[in-house]
Parts: structure tokens; C-alpha cells; sequence
């Protein structure tokens, strides 16, 4: 695992030395596209994941389904600290909401920007409505966002509350919701896992695309959220049926 986290971190060095002074220069030519970076990132986590189920740590079933066509707010459950990688990997023009303090404590700051990713609230100093208005800008710009509705990983085997910000700017931009089921088993590094101590077997990885949920806006936004939660309950316990043999 030290291993994987050091090619982790060369891979983050290649981007800042080699591949953002290329696409600086790119840009000074044309104009700035957030996709030349997420390419980029598609293409070393695509390498880097291959190595982490060669070295039978972690490794993906194909996913089930499709990703809708089109800008729309992606949720997902959160079981493992890795399952972000694969959908950042998988799906194009996909921007993310990103920790702040990992574009201030590490040198991530330049390759966030590049990439078109939104930058969380500064803490109690800043208004959470600047990050909402970035992220409702790049989905008029024809970007998908991802958001996880938990807010942190969720509990093994289970689900925390949803909070209703990704619900808000769908129903808001009309856009429709894509939600993605996250199986994991065993769960690769979850909330409280030491991250260098992954699990003794290999951790199997399933991305499952259910059907885009539109929101009308005289819907309310509560029951929407109860609703969805709810889809995810039944889909996690159908799950663990079949993998129990107690499911057909």
C-alpha cells in the first residue's frame, strides 16, 4: 500500500512538472477547457488502478448500466476511500466538489483549477452559495457534477442521511439526477481505516448506473430526498441478499 500511495504521488508530480506547463501553453494559444486535464487524470488513474488489481488489492466487476448523456448532478454512495477514482476514470466531462484544504495544505491547488473542479467554502468564512454558483456555472457549460449526498464515506454496509444540495441545484438548473450505486466488499479503506492497512482479501468494486431522476420544481425537495435514500436502502439490502444466498 506505501507502494501504490508513492506511484500515487509521482503520477500528481508528472501532472504538475510535465503536463500543466503543456497545457498552460495550450491555453495561452487557444482557451481554457477543463477537459485536457481530466483526460489526463482519466489516463494515470486508469494505469494506476490496473496495478492496484494486478497487485490484488483492488479491482472492478464492469459497471451495470450507462451514465446519462448530457450535463446532470451525479450522487453516489461513498463505501470506500477509491471509489471516487473510478468514476472520475469512467465518465468524461465530470467535474467534482473538492475539500479546499487539499489545494492548501498539498500543492493540488493548480491541477483543481485546471481540471474545472469546485472548491468547497472556505470553512465558516465564506458562503457556501460562491461554491453552488461554480458548480451551476460549469453545468450550464455542459459538465456533469458529482456530489456525495452522505457528505464523508458512509458506514460499512449501511448509509448516512442524505443532504439535499445536490437535489437543490438539479431541481434549480433542470437537470435530472443520475444516481450511481457503489457496491464494495469487502470495503476498500473506509471511514476509520487506517490508509495503509487495506483489507487481507482483494476488495471487489461495482459501479451500477441506475435511471436519471428529473425533478419537477413545484416537487418538494424533502420528500425527493427520502425517496432517493430510500431507493439506495432497498438496492444495498437486495444486494447483500444475493450475496448471502438468501436472493435468487
Amino acid at each position: 500500500m506505501f507502494f501504490m500511495f508513492f506511484l500515487f504521488a509521482v503520477g500528481i508530480l508528472l501532472e504538475l512538472l510535465l503536463v500543466l506547463p503543456i497545457i498552460a501553453v495550450l491555453e495561452w494559444c487557444s482557451s481554457h477547457k477543463p477537459s485536457r486535464m481530466q483526460n489526463t487524470h482519466r489516463f494515470f488513474l486508469a494505469i494506476w488502478l490496473g496495478l492496484m488489481r494486478a497487485g490484488g488489492l483492488l479491482a472492478a466487476k464492469p459497471a451495470k448500466g450507462h451514465c446519462g448523456e448530457g450535463p446532470c448532478i451525479i450522487i453516489a454512495n461513498h463505501p470506500g476511500l477509491f471509489d471516487v477514482l473510478f468514476l472520475i476514470r469512467d465518465i468524461p466531462r465530470l467535474t467534482v466538489l473538492v475539500k479546499r484544504s487539499l489545494a492548501t495544505w498539498l500543492p493540488l491547488g493548480p491541477i483543481f483549477r485546471s481540471s474545472g473542479y469546485v472548491l468547497s467554502p472556505k470553512g465558516s468564512t465564506e458562503s457556501p452559495m460562491i461554491s453552488l454558483l461554480d458548480a451551476m456555472e460549469k453545468l450550464r457549460s455542459g459538465y456533469k457534477f458529482l456530489l456525495f449526498p452522505e457528505g464523508t464515506r458512509s458506514p460499512v454496509g449501511a448509509l448516512r442521511k442524505f443532504q439535499a444540495g445536490a437535489f437543490k441545484i438539479a431541481q434549480k438548473q433542470g437537470v435530472p439526477i443520475q444516481p450511481v450505486l457503489i457496491y464494495n466488499d469487502p470495503p476498500f479503506l473506509p471511514k476509520g481505516d487506517p490508509w495503509y492497512f487495506p483489507a487481507k482479501e482483494t476488495s471487489v468494486i461495482q459501479i451500477e448506473f441506475m435511471e436519471p431522476i428529473h425533478i419537477p420544481k413545484e416537487k418538494n425537495i424533502r420528500d425527493v430526498v427520502k425517496e432517493v435514500e430510500n431507493l439506495y436502502y432497498r438496492a444495498l439490502i437486495q444486494n447483500s441478499g444475493r450475496r448471502d444466498g438468501n436472493e435468487p
